[in-house]
């Protein structure tokens, strides 16, 4: 019985908590407690509490703190993606130049080797030695003709590469480099968002 006299409080109470009304707690003179939701004149009135019910947002209008937050975490996962597909990019691009550049290192078919240059000096105005002492002075001994197993000139443009070779390569080392800047910015860009 006092089972069902809380189970019919309770529902009393959640009934008119749900219209916003004044709860009443009386007791009888058995001692028995009863909820009410109005006056009630045979039970003396123990507490009388009023309750306004909060308002209760439907799901279909969610909070507008909430929708921001979830905007930036969104944004924020974008522009994360975004600079580790550019890291990723930069990657490939610095093993493609790398890969080029050791392609390279072999002289092409069609480029010009110097194998070696005339066995003339060139001239102390451009650069070159100046012309030795005497002999008889301490100077050094004058090459034989080459001819007859003096020496056969001078190398020119880095050990027998032709000057295209070396621009060639060259432009090959600068597109390495760039590379590799291209992947360190995209790192920086990259633990920045992070």
């Amino acid at each position: 019985m006092t089972l069902r006299i809380l189970s019919i409080a309770l529902a009393l109470m959640l009934a008119s908590a749900a219209a916003g009304e004044t709860i009443y707690k009386y007791r009888r003179a058995d001692g028995q407690v009863i909820y009410s939701n109005r006056p009630l004149s045979e039970a003396a009135l123990v507490e009388q509490v009023d309750y306004e019910p909060t308002p209760v947002r439907s799901q279909g209008e969610p909070d507008k703190s909430l929708l921001d937050a979830e905007q930036r975490i969104s944004k924020q996962l974008a522009a994360l993606e975004q600079a580790w597909i550019e890291v990723r990019d930069a990657r490939q691009a610095l093993a493609q130049a790398e890969e080029r550049l050791r392609a390279g290192v072999e002289p092409k078919a069609d480029e010009p080797r110097q194998l070696g240059g005339s066995a003339d000096a060139a001239p102390p105005a451009a650069g070159g030695p100046l012309p030795p002492a005497r002999p008889a002075a301490g100077g050094p001994q004058i090459f034989a003709r080459p001819a007859v197993g003096g020496p056969m000139g001078r190398r020119q443009g880095g050990g027998g590469r032709s000057v295209e070779y070396q621009e060639r390569m060259a432009a090959l080392e600068a597109d390495v480099r760039a590379a590799q800047e291209r992947l360190d910015t995209a790192l920086r860009r990259y633990n920045a968002l992070r």
